[in-house]
């Protein structure tokens, strides 16, 4: 069942709702069984919150960020085949990965290099996959066409899971935390929600919130919240803070401006 990835808003503008029946409830479900109307790496969004479906590659705590496990899923290759301009899938070769079922791969990733540089180095969003044995060559969809073409023993690819497909409670400073889970998982091999972005509590080290100037926060190995001034090992100047309000896009103090695009 190939498809892009699914955004989708809750509360929206325009949006009918019962004031008295909730409607967020699957939000907090876990379950060892996929929900029909969702795969993992889908998005959910409601008003400043967003959302991702995930699976479990461990235990989960409801008040830690959750690291992703994914190390790639199929190292890079050279391709087999070629496939021209405007082709919207191409065929992986074999190389190490485990059985692959149908559609496993998407809202993941393909890399595609042109085997010489890196001037046409390119990524594209997996809609989709055929079946495979372990080892074997593969077809993925594609989310755009490919602009330049792919040729047989001189292209490349690498491809890669979704982050959101092995996920358990941070242990590691060298592992990107993907999210915080909705809910308690209980073991590997269970489907949930993480928060992403928007209003949140999690677990603060010491002097979190207190420190001065430090307004921004930094994962901890274990997925709890550092002051920015212990991750870094930095003092912030008197009338300085560690917030980021945005980055210039021309000019400079010195000179004219600076204008500034101004982040959230």
């Amino acid at each position: 069942m190939q498809g892009k990835i699914s955004v989708t808003s809750e509360a929206r503008e325009g949006m009918v709702r019962y004031s008295n029946q909730p409607d967020l409830d699957f939000l907090y479900d876990v379950s060892s069984v996929k929900h029909p109307d969702y795969w993992i790496g889908d998005v959910k969004k409601v008003n400043d919150r967003e959302f991702v479906y995930s699976y479990s590659a461990g235990a989960c705590s409801a008040s830690r960020g959750a690291e992703t496990t994914q190390a790639g899923y199929v190292a890079i290759g050279t391709f087999a085949t070629s496939h021209a301009i405007g082709a919207k899938s191409v065929t992986v070769p074999a190389g190490t990965h485990a059985a692959l079922t149908e559609d496993e791969l998407r809202n993941g990733y393909i890399v595609l290099f042109d085997g010489a540089s890196d001037t046409y180095t390119t990524i594209r969003g997996i809609i989709g996959n055929d079946a495979a044995d372990a080892n074997a060559a593969f077809v993925v969809y594609l989310d755009a066409k490919l602009t330049y073409a792919i040729t047989a023993s001189t292209s490349k690819c690498e491809v890669y899971k979704s982050p959101y497909a092995s996920l358990r409670t941070g242990t590691s400073n060298v592992l990107a935390k993907m999210g915080v889970p909705t809910a308690y998982v209980s073991a590997s091999g269970k489907y949930f929600w993480v928060q992403r972005s928007g209003i949140i509590w999690l677990p603060p080290q010491s002097g979190v919130g207190a420190s001065q100037g430090d307004m921004t926060v930094f994962w901890r190995h274990d997925g709890s919240l550092d002051p920015t001034d212990t991750s870094l090992g930095a003092t912030i100047p008197e009338y300085s803070s560690s917030q980021i309000a945005g980055y210039i896009v021309e000019g400079s103090a010195a000179g004219n401006g600076p204008l500034v695009n101004l982040k959230g």
